[in-house]
This record gives structure tokens, sequence and C-alpha cells, in this order.
């Protein structure tokens, strides 16, 4: 988790000495062994492009949408991925109605970052008409509940997402073959998005005293 994200939800002095005592004591505050993951569980839904995981008792919601754009000036031939987040009042006391938090807006930025940077999604393959439409592809992550790795629930979250969403399928038409065609799904299948590869957000917690680690 980078800094900022971490900086945001700072943890009080007797929650951080308590989590340490446990530690040392080869236990944690909601019963694992040091060596013990958060049980993970990934849910689909009917609808192409949404998941729901639960990681412990971290809840996200996720889904995935698409619509033709104008691409980029400086990158014609490909389409785009955004990631965007909304964190419920009822997730956590410190997620408020409203405009996002700057730790609304952080997850995002780490989740796109893991994503974009890694090139898990090609986006070239998200071209209809070179220089002038092109896929955007937008997730929405939704935090229902927040009791930690939020940006790793996130991340899994979001590739499920991804990995389930179908695109409609497109054609060229007209003489000049420049009019787009964009086929219902009773006419044609609609089109998986090309990912080539699945990076997975790991979050480590360091604590100061006899090299403490926690995930």
């Amino acid at each position: 988790m980078e800094q900022r994200l971490a900086n945001s939800w700072r943890m009080p002095l007797n929650d951080n000495k308590f989590i340490e005592a446990a530690l040392l004591s080869d236990l944690r505050v909601d019963g694992r062994r040091p060596s013990d993951h958060r049980k993970l569980t990934i849910k689909l839904a009917k609808q192409d492009g949404s998941a729901e995981v639960h990681l412990g008792q971290t809840h996200v919601v996720t889904f995935v949408t698409a619509q033709l754009v104008r691409p980029y000036k400086d990158r014609p031939n490909e389409g785009s991925l955004s990631i965007f987040t909304e964190f419920s009042p009822m997730a956590d006391p410190s997620f408020e109605p409203g405009r996002p938090a700057e730790s609304a807006v952080e997850l995002g930025r780490v989740v796109d970052r893991g994503l974009r940077e890694s090139r898990a999604i090609d986006t070239e393959s998200l071209c209809v008409l070179s220089g002038k439409l092109v896929w955007a592809i937008r997730v929405d992550i939704h935090i229902i509940d927040n009791a930690g790795n939020l940006v790793d629930a996130a991340n899994i979250a979001a590739l499920a997402s991804l990995l389930t969403f179908r695109r409609p399928e497109c054609s060229l038409a007209g003489e000049d073959g420049q009019e787009v065609v964009v086929h219902p799904p009773e006419e044609r299948d609609p089109i998986p998005l090309i990912i080539h590869h699945l990076p997975i957000a790991v979050t480590f917690g360091f604590f100061s005293i006899e090299n403490l680690l926690d995930a």
C-alpha cells in the first residue's frame, strides 16, 4: 500500500500496541495465526462484468462498463482503462457521503496503476477505428465493508470483473468503410477483453519490534 494511502488511515497508538502484543503471541486480532491468509470468496453475478469479493470481513463490489469515445491524440490506436471508487459511509466510520475523500481517490490510483503500468489489459485491442473511435473501459469499485487489506480486495474484485466482462462486437460499414456498426448481443456474441496477466496486490504491515510482519 502506498505511503499516502497508509497515512490517511493512521492507526491509533493503543490499537498499534495491542496488535503488536497479539503478534508477539503468534496471534492476530481476528484469531488467525501469523501465516494464515484472510479467507477469499469471489462471487460472479449473472450480469457480465460484475463481481463481489469478500477478503476476510472486507466486502467489495465492482462493475465494468464500456463506451465508444475518441482516442487520445498521442494514442490514436489505443482504448483506455479507468478506475473509480465509491466508499459507503456504512463501510467505515471514517468514510463520509458526498465528495470522495483522499483515501478513496488514492485507492483508485493504486489499483489503476497496478493494472495499467503492468499492461495487464491489451488496450490496442480496444481500437475500433484508428484515430476516431476506441472503447473506454470503466471499473467502478464500491466499498461495502472495510476490515483491512482494502487494496488487495479492490484489486481482486476489479480483475474478476474484467475477466467476466464482454464488450459488443463492432464492424465497419458504409461506402468508405468508416461507419461503425455496434452489434447487439442477440446478433453477435460479445467479445471478452484481452488480458495478458493478472497482477495481484499483496499488502504488508511492518511493525518496529522484533521485525514483526502482518499481511
